[in-house]
């Protein structure tokens, strides 16, 4: 037969899903590997989708999402960034990970070159070349605080430099992009006429008192395609609810792309994340605040063991140094789980800068993040001792 096309082929796939299957296998396994919280969805959002299901909301909605969502969001989305925002101005996706995908797929011509964090979530430079685009990679270096250096990326851009993505809080550093570096960067696009996907899923978690300071705000050509949903700061993953602000011409046309990837999203879902949107907001300040304990009891095992290197400022992951163990991360992953039952995510699998760190998901519950980090830096240190 005739081959698969070239650039699915080419594509490797996630080392977090790796590890994860294998996690999964592992009875008493420690799962630290994966992003979801741990948290089951709020009652009142379960009972609010079981409602919207009996009144028949399981069929077709718009491809643009249900007018009560979009409605939900903009006020959502106006209430947090301070940016005027209409029903107009919303896309809903399945997940936010659609919405991701969906803009590589407006914006990216042949041979377009995007600016993309290492370390950075794996899909985003899984999806450029789908798009036959080509990813171009900014250092979030360690010596910097996993932090972006505005002149390196500028440095970086060329005449096909398309599209800059932002992560903010970041996946896999936790690390949050403050008011000057936010405004920095969004010059930076301006100045080079960039398209801006600023990724804000972990917006709502954000650690001691600071608030999140979207990109969406600094933006006063609508040259921001805002990127947000329901996963992680409702315990809503399943629901595959996300969705994107932006211009209304983006919106439009981006809206018609979803006929041929999904039609539509569902509409039960969406329902009940507007009633989520709209509702009480205590269980969102409840998960947020578990998530920074949590960072704070890993931070203070690392501390312990001499082992800390940076805090986190939000999102629920942190990054551990494993230089000290002689290890690239994925054998470093491999025998953690098969030799202490605790399932990390390599750093390989989200680019060079952080190839001698694994990352961590501190979405389980206290204990767990104790105890597995604890195993973490016994290992390291007797593989250091054994060099």
């Amino acid at each position: 037969m005739k081959p698969f096309a070239a650039a699915p082929t080419a594509i490797p796939r996630s080392g977090i899903r790796e590890i994860m299957d294998i996690a999964w296998a592992t009875p008493g396994a420690i799962h630290l590997e994966v992003g979801q919280p741990d948290f089951d969805t709020p009652p009142h959002i379960v009972e609010a989708t079981c409602r919207h299901a009996r009144a028949g909301h399981t069929r077709y909605v718009p491809n643009a999402g249900t007018n009560e969502l979009r409605d939900a969001v903009a006020r959502y989305v106006q209430g947090k960034t301070g940016v005027t925002t209409e029903p107009e101005n919303i896309l809903v996706t399945q997940g936010a990970v659609l919405s991701v995908a969906t803009a590589f797929l407006s914006l990216v011509e042949p041979g377009d070159e995007v600016l993309l964090p290492d370390p950075g979530w794996p899909n985003y430079s899984m999806a450029v070349p789908l798009f036959h685009g080509s990813n171009v990679f900014y250092n979030l270096t360690a010596q910097n605080n996993f932090l972006p250096d505005v002149e390196q990326i500028e440095s970086l851009i060329t005449e096909r430099t398309k599209l800059l993505l932002l992560c903010s809080p970041s996946n896999p550093t936790g690390q949050v992009y403050d008011e000057e570096l936010t405004q920095q960067l969004m010059d930076l696009a301006r100045r080079h006429d960039l398209w801006v996907l600023a990724d804000e899923i972990y917006g709502e978690i954000i650690f001691d008192g600071v608030d999140h300071v979207s990109a969406a705000a600094h933006d006063p050509d609508g040259r921001v395609l805002l990127v947000t949903g329901m996963s992680k700061s409702y315990a809503m993953t399943g629901y595959r609810v996300g969705f994107t602000r932006a211009c209304t011409e983006y919106v439009e046309m981006a809206s018609k792309l979803q006929e041929p990837l999904v039609s539509c999203g569902v509409g039960f879902s969406q329902m009940a994340a507007a009633d989520a949107l709209d509702g009480p907001q205590e269980c969102v300040v409840e998960m947020r605040d578990a998530y920074q304990r949590r960072r704070d009891i890993a931070l203070e095992v690392l501390r312990a063991h001499d082992m800390y290197r940076y805090t986190p400022g939000g999102a629920f992951y942190l990054l551990i140094d494993i230089s000290a163990s002689g290890m690239e991360s994925r054998d470093f992953a491999m025998e953690l789980i098969a030799k202490h039952k605790v399932a990390v995510a390599p750093g390989s699998t989200f680019g060079q800068m952080c190839a001698d760190h694994v990352r961590i998901s501190i979405a389980s519950p206290d204990d767990m993040v104790r105890e597995g980090v604890e195993r973490i830096c016994a290992m390291v240190q007797e593989k250091a001792a054994a060099r």
